[in-house]
Order: structure tokens, then sequence, then C-alpha cells
């Protein structure tokens, strides 16, 4: 175990952070590492990005919440342990202290400290979770999310084929969670009839569980797994952010691969999403009033911190027409580099609406639609990468399709190698 131990501390308490900061400070021959959170979001957030080998969180009342978060964190964070802070004055006098106490340990909580802080406490907690630390974690799936500023973007369409992509080559490991609340489409676009949604999971919330996740999902003959939308926007009121956020976080304890597709509204849930997205896919075409809505979500992501290295924009439906704007002049429009290019095609648009995936296609290699196939393989390349370890991915653009490669200025790459028609080559 390195002395830089990594910890997280949970309160909304200034008080009592101030003390637990303090009291870690005075432990220096120790230098943990040390983040905070306010919120439940936040801190699995943190949990989930940073793997803390200990959180020390504020003990309520709430037994209930503090067993769903408890189980929220181990599964963001495998192996975590958990330490609780308990202030006796708050506790319900109706419930003996030490029932409270057991009731948190069957909870998931491994030690207790008491208010106020003492270091000579809190470094004996430091010498017993040292003695009987857990093995490192083991790595989680990785969480991929496809959003966009507008609908009929063909960014359902990406999320689907990207997880049926995965899937032919991982299957029954990669899971597509249907996240477009209000029109959700995935299940449409894989012909495939749920008898179970997001709606079930959200009910279930109080009880869901990596099991009862497996047991929600609706299997696609191809190896894909799919959590769909709710059926109706009613349904879609009992979906929130915390409810997405503990699903996606169990779904990343079963699988590779997670693949979520959004509504395009920028609300908490899709906040929710891309706070637990090692990649998000900004999905824009060649249309003027379409990248100045994608250059304002760009820099909204920017404004909220959601870190630039985990964004990648797909240009998508490219055409070549006389007036409209070029690869080139989308990347500057956005002033940031395009990603992926991906070719206008009837025939993925038919596939759509015939319930067939295009990547299930197994066409000619000369049949003029491949190029779609050819550029999204690059996609596809690109996001099994996201499974070698976090401290291996690069940091910029990752260009691994040639017939997608990063643009960005006109002077980065030819025109002929960015611009696609439906019709034959020339």
């Amino acid at each position: 175990m390195s002395d830089n131990l990594p910890i997280l501390i949970v309160t909304a308490d200034n008080k009592l952070r101030d003390e637990l900061l303090s009291a870690l400070e005075s432990l220096s021959a120790d230098a943990p590492v040390v983040n905070t959170a306010t919120t439940a979001r936040q801190a699995l957030e943190s949990a989930r990005s940073r793997q803390p080998q200990l959180v020390i969180l504020e003990m309520s009342t709430d037994l209930e919440a503090l067993r769903t978060f408890t189980v929220d964190l181990k599964n963001a964070a495998p192996g975590v342990s958990i330490a609780a802070v308990v202030r006796p004055e708050v506790m319900n006098t109706d419930v003996s202290e030490s029932g409270i106490i057991i009731a948190a340990l069957r909870a998931g909580v491994s030690d207790f400290l008491r208010r106020p802080i003492s270091s000579a406490e809190l470094g004996e907690l430091l010498v017993r979770f040292r003695r009987q630390a857990a093995p490192l974690p083991a790595v989680r799936g990785r969480v991929i999310s496809f959003i966009s500023n507008k609908g009929g973007v063909g960014k359902s369409t990406m999320a689907v084929n990207a997880a049926v992509g995965l899937a032919l080559r991982h299957p029954d490991r990669v899971l597509l969670i249907d996240a477009s609340l209000q029109m959700g489409v995935a299940s449409s676009m894989l012909d495939l009839r749920p008898a179970v949604t997001l709606t079930d999971a959200a009910r279930e919330r109080s009880r869901l569980d990596e099991t009862m996740l497996r047991q929600m999902v609706t299997v696609h003959p191809c190896g894909l797994h799919l959590l769909a939308a709710p059926a109706d926007a009613v349904e879609a009121a009992d979906i929130d952010d915390e409810i997405i956020s503990r699903t996606i976080t169990l779904a990343g304890r079963v699988y590779d691969y997670v693949v979520v597709d959004t509504f395009p509204l920028f609300d908490r849930v899709v906040v929710a999403i891309l706070d637990l997205s090692d990649r998000a896919y900004v999905v824009v075409e060649n249309v003027v009033p379409t990248v100045q809505g994608a250059a304002q979500l760009l820099d909204v992501l920017h404004r909220i911190g959601f870190p630039r290295e985990r964004q990648r924009i797909i240009l998508n439906r490219m055409t070549s027409l006389a007036g409209g704007l070029t690869a080139v002049d989308v990347a500057n429009r956005l002033e940031a580099p395009i990603d992926h290019v991906l070719p206008y095609s009837t025939q993925v648009i038919l596939a759509a609406n015939t319930g067939q995936p295009y990547m299930l296609r197994s066409g000619s290699f000369f049949d003029r639609f491949n190029r779609f196939i050819t550029a999204f393989n690059g996609l596809i390349v690109e996001l099994e990468a996201l499974s070698k370890p976090r401290e291996n991915l690069t940091a910029g653009v990752v260009p691994l399709s040639t017939s997608s490669p990063p643009v960005r200025s006109a002077e980065t790459m030819p025109l002929a190698n960015l611009e696609f028609t439906d019709g034959p080559r020339p």
C-alpha cells in the first residue's frame, strides 16, 4: 500500500470537512491524497474517476439511503473501504446508538469516527485500514455517451451502431442504455420489443443491483444487451439523475462497455451521464444552424468542466454540396478538431428504419456504402482502446481511421479526403 493513500471526504458540512482536512494535514508522515464531495452524485463521479481506497462520509440516520450510497460507492470504486463520522446528538433517540452502528456495518460501513475529529483517532483508523487493505480494484467497464444539441443529426444511429459494432467483437459484454427519455428509438432500430425499461429500474431503485440489472435487459441476436427507454413521456418522469447515475455505475461492474444514447436537452440527467462518461461523442452535421448549436454545446461542456480529452466530435452524414460547409469549415466554426467524418448514406437511414443496424451488413467490398463501415470501424477501434488503463489514453485526438482523420484547419488535410457524397466514387 502506497503512503499516498487516496481518500475521499463526503459531506455538505463545511465545518466537518475542515475538521477532517486539518486532522489529515497533521498526519503529514502519511501524506494522504484527499478529494472532497458535497453531494452523492459528486462523490460517485469522484470515486469512479479517482478510485479512492478510503471514503470518509458523514453518518445520518437514514440507513436505507446509507445502504444505497455505500453500494453505489463500491460499484464505482471496487475494493473501497468506508468510514462514517458519527455525531451522537443527531441520532434518533428512539433507536439506540449501538443499533444504528450495527445497521451501518450491515450497510457496508467498515469503521467509525466521532466528532470532534481527533487526529490521533484518525491516525489509528488509517493504521487499521493499511493493515486490512483490500487488493487494488478490478478494471471496470468503460462508459461511452453520444450527445447532440438537436435531434435529427443521427445521434441515436451512431449510438446503436457503435454498440452493435462493439457487441460483434465482445458478445454479451456490451450494454446500450437508451437514455433518450422523451423519444428513445434504440429498441425500434434493433427491432426489439422490450418488456422492461429504464422506468422499471427507477421504480426498483431501492433493490436495484447487478443481478437485477442483468434481468432487466433485452438481448439482441448479435450479442448486444439493451436497457430500453421509457415507453412514453409520462413514464420518463420517473427517471432522474440519481437513478441514471446508479444504473450506469452498476452497469460498469457487469459490462466491459456501456454505451448511452441521450436526449438533445442539456438537463441534470445528461450532466449525470457526462459525469460518468469516459468518452462523450458530440454528433453534428455540416449545416450552419446545427454547427452553431454544436459550438454552443461545446462551450457549455467547457463551462461545466467536462474535460476536452474526454470529448470527441463526429461529423455525421457528410455531403459535398455547392455552397455547403466542408469538414474544414465545420472544424473552424467549432474551433475544435473533428475526430470522425462519416459519409451520408441512404442505406444507413434505411437500415435504421427497418430495425437492422447497418453494422450488421456484409456487403461487397466495392459497395460504395461500405465507406460508412470503413469510417465507422475507426470509431469502434477507438472505443476498444478505452479498455486500456486510463493513464495510457492520449489526451488529444486519436486518428485511427484514414477515412476519418482529425480536421484542424484548411491546411491540415486535403479536402478530397474529407468530402463524401452518396454517389459513386470518381
